[in-house]
């Protein structure tokens, strides 16, 4: 086995990879606790949401005002995809 094998990049980046039990292993911690620990840590990634709430008052007139309409272009905004 070279260190540029598939086995070795793989183990390389589970030791790297706090979700699974080779990080904990790989720190000295017994099989049984890198077990636990690895759950704790999937648990703790997958239980958080994500907020995606855009703070609304950075995007709008100061109170009491209007924005000006832009005039400048005629055309729809371009979407690129």
């Amino acid at each position: 086995m070279t260190t540029n094998s598939k086995s070795a990049r793989d183990n390389r980046a589970n030791q790297l990879n706090p979700l699974h039990p080779a990080y904990y292993l790989s720190r000295g911690k017994s099989p049984a606790e890198a077990q636990r620990r690895a759950r704790e840590s999937t648990f703790a990634v997958t239980s958080q949401v994500p907020q995606v709430v855009p703070d609304v008052s950075a995007h709008s007139a100061p109170s009491g005002k209007t924005r000006k309409q832009s005039t400048s272009c005629n055309r729809p905004p371009a979407f690129f995809g």
